[in-house]
């Protein structure tokens, strides 16, 4: 580690970002000849709807440099790399970071690799940061001190640039040894296959006319959800075309209200609680068309409410099952996301058996077969020096015997 970090510290590093054409080609052309290239961003979305990209930090073997995408540049260079299907991109926690170069480039990186889903299969957690993964691979603390950056500053400090650069240098030393870390235990098919996910464009692709779904409500009825859909649409393409955050128009719990008071005139509409104080007449107008239209819908169109908990589960029933998920994850180095969530849980309590991952390949091996031993009667747990310990109980009856 410590041979590691010396030749870390010997890259090849620019303190200063990258703003003119032939530095940026000259860096094209150190980048297309790796096998592997680590990437990062740096970008703010406090007040806009769309991220805006302030930084891309990219690392090979013994260079790293970032990039201003501000300056006047062609980055065509950078998206070809980006979409090299002989180079290896490698992010932690990349989500964010694809989603901003699909928006660009209407493609995504192409293959990719991410640390942080790579790490729920090394026993560090659901979602491992990053300054964890530094310290438990190469045993380094990372400097926070310009961690709340204005990224869209110019110009940059030295040491700004040099904190931004730091997440790729670290990260194109971690790839190989967490790879190694998968291979060493045979999971590096089960790597891939979660990877997957994050090269669906759909992941990327915002549907306004369900992003009402991820509103959290206490109390709902069928009419009230139908509004809360067509108004949620209305903010979703009013906020793209704005380009301003969601809550910087109307907030959730606003659309919520209007939703259960169902106003009928401006008057009304003013009187609710927390209605923005900015929205103009015409929003106005527009939230109350966007209600009678919806009226208009005939109930069998209506959302259904969701019932996320079956009466016939209990707290109890569903708390085991999460012990015996936790037992699994500990005694398998996994992150519990990674083999279940919750709503797995209540669906295998709910008796469903068919097209769950939980029942399908490793994850049915390490976690389906037991869930099912479970269930009927078979499996039981004791704690043994301070530790849950599981008992097969046809093993223990027969011991008996």
């Amino acid at each position: 580690l410590h041979k590691e970090y010396r030749r870390q510290r010997q890259m090849c590093i620019r303190d200063r970002p990258i703003t003119d054409q032939n530095t940026l080609n000259d860096f094209y052309n150190k980048c297309k000849i790796e096998k592997v290239l680590a990437v990062d961003t740096e970008f703010i979305r406090d007040s806009t709807y769309y991220p805006s990209l302030c930084l891309i930090q990219i690392a090979g073997i013994n260079f790293a440099a970032a990039i201003d995408p501000l300056a006047k540049l062609d980055m065509s260079p950078i998206w070809e790399l980006l979409l090299n299907k002989n180079i290896l991109k490698v992010f932690h926690a990349g989500r964010q970071d694809i989603e901003i170069f699909f928006g660009l480039m209407g493609e995504i990186p192409t293959p990719i690799y991410d640390t942080q889903i790579a790490a729920m299969f090394c026993g560090l957690g659901d979602q491992v940061g990053y300054e964890s993964l530094v310290n438990n691979f190469l045993g380094l603390s990372v400097n926070k001190e310009h961690q709340f950056t204005n990224w869209l500053q110019r110009p940059l400090s030295k040491n700004q640039i040099n904190y931004a650069i730091s997440d790729v240098t670290h990260l194109i030393n971690i790839f190989p040894l967490i790879r190694k870390a998968i291979k060493d235990n045979n999971r590096e098919e089960w790597v891939t296959k979660e990877l997957e996910h994050l090269s669906k464009k759909e992941l990327y692709k915002v549907k306004p006319d369900e992003v009402w779904k991820k509103i959290k409500l206490k109390n709902s009825n069928p009419q009230m959800l139908n509004l809360l859909k067509y108004l949620a649409y209305w903010r979703e393409n009013e906020c793209k075309k704005r380009n301003i955050p969601r809550n910087r128009l109307i907030r959730d719990d606003v659309l919520i209200n209007i939703s259960f008071s169902k106003p009928k005139t401006i008057n009304e509409l003013k009187k609710i609680r927390a209605i923005p104080k900015n929205l103009l007449n015409d929003d106005f107008c527009q939230i109350l068309k966007v209600i009678d239209n919806a009226q208009k819908v005939k109930r069998e169109e209506w959302p259904l409410i969701s019932t996320s908990t079956s009466p016939q589960i209990s707290r109890s029933s569903l708390e085991l099952l999460k012990i015996l998920l936790k037992y699994c994850s500990e005694e398998n180095g996994l992150a519990e996301k990674v083999i279940a969530n919750t709503d797995d849980l209540k669906s295998i309590l709910e008796g469903q058996r068919k097209n769950m991952k939980v029942f399908t390949g490793w994850r049915n091996k390490i976690f389906g077969e037991m869930a099912l031993l479970l269930l009927n009667g078979k499996l039981a747990f004791k704690i043994e020096k301070g530790k849950i310990k599981k008992i097969n109980m046809v093993l223990s009856i027969l011991m008996l015997k």
